[in-house]
């Protein structure tokens, strides 16, 4: 089966969680038999579609045109200028361009469409009405609910009904978890798609994730070492995370941070108030491994609703039990792998208490059964899978 992936980035420009899922999710398609796997993005600042081969997957990379795709990275941008784009995005004529050229070129059975920034929703009204092609789209954030406007009320009145309307070229529709697909449907969205949710995957090799927890069952010392990983924005509460933290007072704890984002100056002040706050920054995944093992617990406190929660997953994968406050696919993974404890996402005090809570390293190691015993629900195998008979079920009736 020829499989067209197509998403705002890939690798190697890695932006967050969703890029990661993408890149395993289209590696480990291309390596079962009979499968062709290609992507297509829009992060080629050379204002050209260029064609090349990565790890087995083809690969066209394209760019967004007028549309400014650097913005989306940048914390700063004015809203009149976030307003434009938005406007250049709803029906980018680059990306129409590009997207004819890459359908032409690699001829898929089916296109998985994910993030859309810059490329706009014009492409599965071209692929569908154009070139008969069945579409899957996996909803990785709330872009068509609340678009890149910073104004919730002119994206409810302009804006998502013309989303809404395009939703209708979807055949099948799913999300990284059951909360994320029942807001959409909620507000009216893919009313004649199929809807599933499929958990998002990591490549584990559960032989060492029981390894790194061997090792650190071993451990005896009462130094304990927190992490948190990701954007320093207002969204994934790291600002709730600092004032938690630095209201206990234990001089055997410490945090430590890895990401960037708006919020650094804060981490950075933080930083130099309390010398058990150690901010390390954006690390690159294979220097990030080390750091996962070197810390004992994870905490995830983000005040918005997560549609999947992938760091989640990957803390319990080198062997630490999550903090995790309430919110969208954060609980729903913890409440199934019962690998750590969530808490009402607003409520510092509980924060703390949960952090207090994990202090003792016996308390850390009772959770270490529970990561091993659940975390190959999201195995790779199984998302491989799911997504294979949605492929297979849509191309065949679209052939009959």
């Amino acid at each position: 089966m020829k499989i067209l992936i197509i998403n705002t980035y890939y690798y190697p420009n890695m932006i967050g969680g969703t890029e990661n899922s993408i890149k395993i999710l289209a590696e480990n398609l291309a390596k079962l038999d009979n499968n062709i796997v290609a992507v297509y993005s829009a992060d080629n600042n050379n204002k050209k579609l260029k064609k090349e081969k990565i790890n087995n997957v083809e690969m066209y990379r394209g760019h967004a045109g007028r549309y400014q795709i650097e913005r989306l990275k940048n914390f700063n941008t004015k809203k009149i200028k976030k307003i434009r784009n938005k406007i250049l995005e709803l029906n980018n004529i680059t990306a129409k361009k590009e997207i004819r050229t890459v359908i032409e070129d690699f001829q898929p059975d089916v296109i998985h469409t994910n993030n859309l920034f810059g490329i706009s929703t014009i492409i599965w009204k071209i692929a569908k009405e154009k070139y008969n092609i069945p579409i899957i789209h996996t909803l990785r954030d709330y872009w068509m609910l609340y678009p890149i406007v910073s104004n919730e009320k002119l994206s409810k009145i302009l804006l998502q009904p013309f989303m809404r309307k395009r939703t209708k070229y979807v055949d099948v529709v799913t999300a990284p978890s059951n909360c994320t697909l029942e807001k959409f449907i909620d507000n009216g969205y893919f009313k004649s798609s199929k809807k599933e949710c499929v958990v998002n995957a990591i490549d584990i090799d559960i032989e060492e994730t029981r390894r790194i927890i061997d090792d650190k069952t071993k451990r005896k010392n009462k130094d304990i070492k927190f992490m948190f990983v990701g954007m320093l924005t207002e969204n994934k509460g790291i600002r709730n995370l600092l004032e938690a933290f630095t209201s206990i007072k234990n001089d055997k704890i410490s945090l430590h941070i890895y990401g960037q984002g708006i919020l650094e100056s804060l981490v950075k002040d933080k930083e130099k108030q309390d010398n058990r706050i150690k901010y390390h920054g954006q690390l690159k995944n294979e220097d990030l491994k080390e750091e996962w093992i070197k810390n004992d617990v994870l905490i995830v406190p983000s005040i918005w609703e997560e549609p999947f929660g992938r760091v989640v997953i990957e803390g319990n994968q080198y062997g630490l039990p999550v903090i995790g406050a309430n919110r969208g696919g954060i609980k729903e993974i913890i409440d199934l792998t019962h690998a750590g404890k969530t808490y009402q996402f607003d409520n510092i005090k509980e924060l703390k208490n949960k952090i207090e809570y994990f202090c003792d390293r016996d308390k850390i190691k009772k959770y270490f059964q529970n990561i091993l015993s659940n975390i190959e629900i999201y195995s790779i195998k199984t998302q491989l899978n799911t997504f294979m008979n949605i492929y297979t079920e849509e191309w065949k009736s679209y052939k009959e």
